[in-house]
């Protein structure tokens, strides 16, 4: 189990990693639309708003992966459930629930489903 677990703890933090990428890419995009007029000052900082808290909210997330103590759990379902109650309680209080909790909460169980998929199809796992 511990093979799977570290398995699923690295693929995470690639795909955390890969959200705050496309994250950063919309940024960029609100940038150029603001600078050629298409999007106006209103929307523009609105975006720019969601963008941070989205990016915020996923740093917390890997932060909560490394003070984590992965051998205090049994399965990688265990390991999903403590971090997804972790990360809404940091979202919720911090008032950015839909700022990027769905995004997130996405990747980790999408990785979850990913890893327990090929798990399973794998002959020797352990």
């Amino acid at each position: 189990m511990v093979r799977k677990i570290n398995k699923y703890v690295d693929i995470l933090r690639i795909e955390l990693n890969d959200l705050m990428n496309e994250i950063n890419e919309h940024v960029e995009t609100s940038h150029r639309e603001h600078s050629d007029r298409v999007i106006k000052n209103f929307t523009y900082h609105g975006n720019l708003t969601i963008y941070e808290k989205q990016l915020e909210g996923i740093k917390q997330t890997i932060k909560l992966l490394e003070e984590m103590n992965f051998t205090d759990y049994k399965s990688i379902n265990d390991l999903v459930d403590d971090l997804t109650e972790r990360m809404k309680i940091y979202f919720t209080t911090r008032g950015i629930l839909e700022g990027g909790y769905h995004l997130t909460l996405g990747r980790v169980e999408g990785v979850r489903d990913y890893v327990l998929r090929t798990e399973r199809n794998t002959r020797y796992s352990a």
